[in-house]
């Protein structure tokens, strides 16, 4: 048995990893005993050195592979994004098969594609990448290729993935709930059913969950996502109230109010570890 660790969204260029980010992930690799590292896409905008230096880093201590996340694509050509689709890492007793996902808009019906489309060429990341095809043409395409790629694996399959696979991990806020249009598609979780899939690790959301079984599939979301939603900074403004003001439902204001703060610097410092531990799901395969 190898004991697998899954992370996601590590958006290692917005959250300015250094080297103590690289070296306190190594050092809980050691402390977990862990064999193996898959992460499930996002480690940063573009697929550069950033995140193959990263990687490389890591690579020292443990072997790793990772599947794309949206951000990962940035600048990325579909010629160059195929290669990292449908990875199969065998293990003993589990194959692993990796590849990003999409959305099709299905996780919102009741609006328009093209009122979709509209949001997105404002407000989402994807409107910078250069995919081809409509979102529900790229999905509806995965799609079909994953079915193929599940005919040809017999051993239980752990399935990683970026995108949202079921409606029950949807976001709830008011304010969100046009942006789940572009967080995935519970056809992926339909096929998956119709296979021996044991697990499927994912992120994107940013919202960590309980591990959650439907239909005999467990499912495990805890991407890191950036600092200023991690558990840490919510916990900050718990133990120093004095920092905190009345507008606690802005992430992004109450992080610049701390960010430089060496309060702030120090109980990051010695929260870091346990931040990580709490974004990284453990399997044994």
């Amino acid at each position: 048995m190898t004991r697998v660790a899954f992370m996601s969204d590590l958006h290692i260029d917005s959250n300015l990893f250094g080297q103590e980010e690289i070296e306190t992930l190594i050092t809980l690799f050691k402390q977990e005993e862990i064999q193996h590292l898959h992460i499930a896409g996002d480690i940063a905008n573009g697929f550069e050195k950033i995140s193959q230096d990263f990687i490389a880093q890591l690579q020292h201590q443990v072997p790793v592979t990772f599947s794309l996340g949206n951000h990962d694509m940035l600048g990325l050509s579909e010629e160059s994004i195929k290669p990292f689709e449908f990875q199969k890492i065998s293990f003993s007793k589990h194959t692993l098969l990796a590849f990003s996902g999409w959305y099709d808009y299905s996780f919102v019906p009741a609006i328009s594609p093209q009122k979709h489309l509209q949001t997105k060429n404002l407000f989402w990341f994807d409107r910078r990448l250069k995919r081809r095809g409509s979102d529900p043409e790229i999905t509806k395409n995965l799609l079909q290729e994953l079915q193929e790629e599940l005919k040809l694996v017999d051993q239980p399959l752990v399935i990683a993935m970026h995108f949202v696979p079921h409606a029950h991990f949807l976001m709830r806020h008011p304010y969100f709930e046009r942006f789940n249009a572009f967080l995935g598609s519970q056809a992926f979780h339909e096929l998956f059913r119709q296979f021996p899939v044991k697990d499927v690790i994912f992120g994107h959301s940013h919202h960590r969950i309980s591990d959650r079984t439907i239909d005999n599939i467990t499912y495990h979301a805890r991407p890191l996502g950036y600092v200023r939603e991690w558990e840490l900074c919510k916990q900050f403004f718990e133990d120093f109230p004095q920092f905190d003001f009345p507008k606690r439902y802005d992430p992004y204001k109450r992080y610049r109010k701390i960010k430089d703060l060496p309060e702030f610097q120090a109980y990051k410092k010695k929260q870091l570890a346990h931040e990580f531990s709490q974004a990284m799901t453990i399997l044994e395969l």
